[in-house]
């Protein structure tokens, strides 16, 4: 049996990716590590182990130029001017090609065909676009695929931020919105007056938590009374206490994740 990457710290792992090309810097194995072990607490060795089971199963590109190995999103890779043929890491045994069977799969194109697909009303589950596509006999050499599951699941999260869908408790729908334009992605206009509480991970619990400032740092107002003196939770990271609005972290949270 292929052994796949938690996808979890798969996450995890692309966000660190995409902070560290921010600070414009080569996301190698080692500040990869850094960065997830400390914003996330995980040790080095397990962020190591699942970056290259993310590398194995599609999740993560891994790419070498001039004998140094650097690791891209699939969904965000940038140039690859500079990428060698047979740079890519060969399949797992037993894989079916996971790698090259996944990595060109549009998941934004597939989560709208079954959506769409299904018709139900008040949208559907990821379970049933799941088994939706699996009964799309077009689709057997990707659906059929070990990764499947696992990079459905991490396109529909993907989609979500990127404001291409609306999720509602289990429940996806498209976002027609978003398709306007040149493609620029609409943001829902209302969000809920009040936030779910917060489910802390086991390695989590016991880890200092700085106190939150009451004001938003992107438009000075509180929770209280917004620029429209209007009431809206506001979101505090767990590492400084910086705050912000709900509105301004939903529409940020991909380039500048609070915590």
């Amino acid at each position: 049996m292929v052994k796949l990457a938690n996808p979890l710290y798969t996450e995890w792992i692309l966000e660190a990716i995409q902070k560290i090309k921010k600070q414009k810097q080569r996301p190698s194995e080692e500040r990869i590590c850094h960065a997830v072990s400390t914003s996330h607490g995980l040790d080095k060795k397990t962020v190591s182990e699942q970056l290259e089971l993310s590398v194995q199963d599609g999740s993560v590109l891994k790419v070498t130029n001039k004998g140094l190995a650097s690791y891209k999103d699939p969904d965000n890779p940038g140039r690859f001017s500079s990428v060698k043929p047979g740079t890519f890491p060969k399949s797992a045994k037993g894989s079916r090609g996971s790698c090259n069977d996944l990595r060109n799969v549009d998941w934004n194109k597939l989560l709208r065909r079954a959506i769409e697909g299904l018709e139900e009303p008040n949208g559907s589950s990821l379970k049933n676009i799941e088994k939706y596509l699996r009964s799309q006999s077009d689709l057997t050499s990707t659906t059929n695929n070990p990764a499947f599951q696992q990079r459905l699941r991490l396109g529909a999260k993907r989609a979500v931020n990127n404001g291409r869908l609306l999720k509602d408790g289990p429940q996806y729908r498209v976002n027609y919105g978003s398709l306007d334009g040149k493609g620029a992605p609409q943001y829902p206009s209302a969000f809920p007056s009040s936030l779910p509480p917060v489910s802390l991970l086991p390695h989590e619990k016991d880890q200092p938590r700085a106190d939150p400032i009451p004001i938003c740092s992107f438009c000075l107002g509180t929770k209280e009374s917004n620029r429209e003196k209007k009431p809206e939770e506001l979101l505090s990271c767990a590492d400084c206490g910086s705050s912000g609005k709900l509105c301004f972290s939903y529409v940020l949270y991909n380039d500048f994740p609070l915590s």
